[in-house]
C-alpha cells in the first residue's frame, strides 16, 4: 500500500526525476505568458489561444494538459491583462483551475522601441484524486474507501521581462529576457490519500530574433527550476517566414528532442488579424520515467489593437 501511495504522490506532486507541479510547455514563445506574467501581451496584439499536450503516447493514464487563454493589451495605459484556464490529468490525479495575469510596461528606457514589464499572476487550482481510477490488490486498502477527493488551493507568482523591441519586421533585431517565480504560496496539500508539499517554481528564458527581409531566426534558451530536485535546461531554435509558416527544433537536459512547426494565415475574419496553427512532437530517450513520445497542438488568433 505504501509503495502505491508513494507512486501516486510522486506523479501528482512531482517529487521525481523530471516532473513538475505546474503546467509543462515546450519553448514556444507564444506560450511564455503561462510561465511568466510579464510576457502577457507584450506588444499591441490581443491574443486568444488554445493548447493541448499529451505525454507518453501509448501509456494508460499518461499525463495530459489542456489550456485556453486570452491576453489583452491596454495600449494607451501601458499595461496588459489575461486569463488562462488549465486542466491537467495523470491517471487518477487531476488539476483544474484559472490563472489571471497582469503586466505593467515601462517603455523607451534604452531606445524608442524597448520595454520593461513587471507582472503578477494569481491562480486558483482544484486538485482531485479519484480512487475509482486506481487498481489495488488489497481490498481493504484505505485508498479504495477514500472515493473522490478534491481540494481548492490558491497561489500567486511574479515576473519581469525586458524586450529590446516588440514589433516584428520593423527592421531591427529583437532581444528578450525574462525571469519569474511561481507558486510562491506553496502550502501543503492534505488529502486522505496522503500529503505532499508544493514547491516554488523558477523560470528564466532569453532569446533573440534575427530578421531578414521577410523572415527571422530565433535562438532561445530557458531554465526551469523546482526546488530541490529538478533543474531543466532547454535550447531551441526557430525559423519563421512572414505570413507563411514556422519550424523549430529544441533539446532539453532531460533528453527531450522536440520538432515543431505550423502555418500562419493573415486577415482571417478581419484586417490586422492572424491565425497560427501548429503541432509539436517530442521524443525522449532518457529514464524509464520519462521515455516516450509526446504530442502537442497549438492554435492562436491575434488582432492588432493599435
Amino acid at each position: 500500500m505504501k509503495k502505491i501511495t508513494y507512486t501516486l504522490l510522486g506523479i501528482l506532486f512531482a517529487v521525481g526525476l523530471n516532473a513538475q507541479q505546474l503546467t509543462q510547455t515546450t519553448p514556444i514563445q507564444d506560450l511564455q505568458h503561462i510561465w511568466n506574467p510579464a510576457f502577457t501581451a507584450p506588444g499591441t496584439k490581443m491574443d486568444v489561444s488554445a493548447y493541448y499536450r499529451r505525454q507518453w503516447l501509448g501509456f494508460n493514464g499518461a499525463p495530459s494538459t489542456a489550456a485556453a487563454s486570452i491576453q489583452y493589451p491596454f495600449v494607451d495605459m501601458n499595461m496588459s491583462a489575461g486569463a488562462i484556464i488549465i486542466a491537467d490529468r495523470t491517471g487518477p490525479v487531476s488539476k483544474t483551475g484559472l490563472q489571471v495575469n497582469y503586466a505593467y510596461k515601462l517603455k523607451e528606457l534604452l531606445n524608442r522601441d524597448d520595454q520593461l514589464s513587471f507582472g503578477i499572476n494569481g491562480y486558483f487550482h482544484q486538485y482531485g484524486f479519484d480512487a475509482d481510477g486506481v487498481t489495488i490488490r488489497d481490498k481493504d486498502d484505505v485508498l479504495l474507501t477514500s472515493g473522490r477527493q478534491t481540494k481548492f488551493v490558491p497561489s500567486f507568482g511574479v515576473g519581469m521581462a525586458y524586450f529590446s523591441g516588440t514589433e516584428d519586421y520593423s527592421g531591427d533585431n529583437i532581444f528578450f529576457v525574462g525571469f519569474s517565480a511561481l507558486q510562491i504560496l506553496a502550502n501543503d496539500l492534505l488529502l486522505d490519500a496522503g500529503n505532499a508539499k508544493r514547491e516554488r517554481h523558477y523560470f528564466v528564458n532569453m532569446g533573440t530574433r534575427l530578421f531578414g527581409y521577410n523572415h527571422f531566426i530565433e535562438p532561445s534558451f530557458q531554465v526551469n527550476y523546482v526546488n530541490p530536485q529538478l533543474i531543466n535546461y532547454v535550447l531551441g531554435a526557430k525559423f519563421e517566414l512572414e505570413e507563411s509558416f514556422w519550424a523549430g527544433l529544441s533539446y532539453s537536459s532531460v533528453n527531450d528532442v522536440a520538432i515543431n512547426g505550423g502555418v500562419i494565415l493573415n486577415e482571417i475574419a478581419g484586417r490586422y488579424t492572424q491565425l497560427k496553427i501548429g503541432a509539436l512532437a517530442t521524443i525522449n530517450g532518457g529514464s524509464i520515467m520519462s521515455a516516450g513520445t509526446s504530442f502537442e497542438f497549438f492554435v492562436a488568433y491575434t488582432i492588432d489593437m493599435d
